[in-house]
């Protein structure tokens, strides 16, 4: 706000009034057009003292020569141009009142005074070509002067605040022309190749004012033209333009500096059938079930999904949505029964997929090798984890979306770390124990199910042989033929019995050694 006190200062002279004087009463006027009475307190090394009385405090303000068009004396006395400043202006006020100047109003005219210095220069510096970036102060219009100056201090200040090479042109410092295209030209044929011109003019409804910032860029012969504007109220244009930065974007904006967009909200209204479905966009998993309504600052196409999920059976729906700024979208989606599935293709081919997020371990599982077309009915982010010999594991995340088919499309790369690709192949040689040492553990069933099966057989033979014993140890037994014949097959099954149960035994241990050295191996 400190620039704009320079031309704010006059209004709070206003309240002079019947104070005691201090200097010499005159009629001030600037180059801008702006008339107002103060006290002339002198003239020195080209700054023009003046005072006034600013909330009841007398305040001297000072402001470079060139900035006045006139200072006049109640007598028609020409001061601006007297030859001598006067000596006594400050021992003409009284003892008990001490002249101050105004830390505020003193800054925001030592500020200004860069910007009356340039303007007083407009005209050399255009011809002499010092600088290529000229700002063309507003012109006039239907809004009055004073307005017009006070944007046009602002404007150039902000200007020269970002790039310093940019000097203020006035419209009165070019009298020999009367529109923009004919200061445009002579701006040009000075060597200008960055013109920004301002306008501020009543907007279309009549309560409104528009202020335009309109930059003329010049790459080559032809000009590069391009408008920006805002629209304020009347009652409060300088509250308005102020409010937000909106005039501090509009000048970045018309300058070509970037300026931060606040992004406006949008809806999308969601309707299925059947209802109750569920509502997501990719990478945003559940967002409502519908009907339902969600906001959005996107402003391209957005992509809306509904599902309805039972029993591991899946319906939905996928369609694609341009939102309305500032207003809302209405969709229709009626849900259909889908399997999706995931075509994973990998360059190269042969990679190995290890579903989730976790590191591979030895005991990881893999799902196959690409390519491989995975099934999956539950909607939603997910991850997978590709792995190839000599290649970098790859993490791949994506959404499945309730459509048909879904391509995954993976481009491995190699790995060239030594100490990756040792821990790569150290990982390969603990899975293949791994793999070794489950194999074991299901071989040794073979033996132990063998071997037990002889013990069985054993046992019987032993109970056959136990029940021959009995009979030829009973009294009536008598020793022919048919006795010798049994003793002999008594013989048999002890035999028999001993040899199933010694292999079936031998079996059952070397199931159990093997079992023991498949899960040494695998643990």
């Amino acid at each position: 706000m400190k620039k704009i006190v320079l031309t704010l200062a006059f209004c709070f002279f206003s309240q002079v009034g019947a104070a005691d004087q201090q200097g010499i009463y005159a009629q001030v006027e600037l180059l801008s057009g702006t008339k107002q009475k103060a006290q002339f307190l002198g003239i020195e090394k080209d700054t023009v003292s003046l005072g006034g009385y600013i909330k009841n405090k007398f305040t001297i303000v000072k402001f470079p020569k060139a900035q006045f068009k006139s200072i006049v004396d109640e007598k028609g006395n020409d001061l601006l141009n007297q030859a001598s400043t006067p000596a006594d202006s400050a021992s003409t006020a009284p003892a008990n009142s001490t002249p101050s100047v105004d830390p505020i109003v003193a800054d925001s005219a030592k500020a200004d005074s860069t910007i009356s210095d340039s303007a007083a220069t407009d005209t050399a510096i255009a011809t002499t070509g010092i600088s290529n970036k000229v700002f063309v102060s507003f012109e006039p219009s239907e809004i009055d002067q004073g307005t017009s100056d006070l944007f046009s201090n602002i404007a150039f200040r902000l200007l020269h605040e970002l790039d310093t090479a940019f000097y203020m042109q006035r419209w009165e410092n070019t009298p020999e022309c009367s529109d923009r295209a004919c200061i445009q030209e002579h701006l040009k044929g000075s060597g200008a190749k960055d013109i920004i011109f301002g306008k501020a003019i009543h907007a279309k409804h009549p309560d409104s004012i528009s202020i335009e910032l309109t930059r003329v860029f010049y790459e080559e012969d032809l000009p590069t033209i391009k408008k920006s504007q805002i629209t304020v109220s009347r009652d409060g244009i300088l509250q308005d333009a102020l409010k937000g930065n909106s005039f501090t974007s509009l000048v970045k904006k018309a300058a070509g500096f970037p300026v931060p967009t606040k992004q406006e909200r949008s809806y999308i209204h969601v309707e299925t059938d059947p209802e109750a479905a569920t509502i997501s966009r990719p990478e945003k998993d559940a967002i409502c079930k519908s009907p339902c309504t969600f906001a959005v600052t996107d402003t391209g196409r957005i992509e809306v999904n509904a599902y309805w999920s039972v029993d591991k059976h899946l319906w939905g729906a996928q369609t694609f949505v341009h939102p309305l700024p500032g207003d809302t979208a209405k969709v229709s989606l009626k849900l259909k029964r889908i399997n999706p599935e995931i075509k994973i293709v990998s360059n190269p081919v042969g990679a190995e997929i290890f579903p989730g997020t976790s590191e591979i371990d030895r005991n990881s599982k893999s799902i196959g090798t690409t390519p491989k077309v995975v099934t999956l009915t539950t909607p939603g982010m997910t991850a997978m984890r590709l792995r190839k010999a000599g290649y970098r594991d790859t993490l791949v995340n994506f959404y499945v979306a309730p459509v048909s088919e879904i391509n995954i499309d993976v481009s491995m790369e190699h790995l060239t770390d030594f100490h990756e690709i040792q821990k790569q192949e150290e990982w390969y040689h603990q899975r293949k124990v791994s793999y070794i040492g489950k194999v074991l553990m299901g071989s040794s069933i073979a033996p132990v199910l063998l071997g037990s099966l002889l013990l069985y057989l054993g046992q019987q033979d032993y109970e056959d042989a136990e029940d021959i014993k009995n009979e030829l140890t009973m009294p009536s037994a008598s020793k022919g033929a048919k006795y010798n014949e049994k003793v002999k097959k008594n013989k048999d099954l002890v035999d028999s019995g001993d040899r199933y149960s010694i292999i079936g035994g031998t079996l059952i241990g070397a199931g159990i050694a093997v079992f023991g050295l498949g899960l040494f191996l695998t643990f």
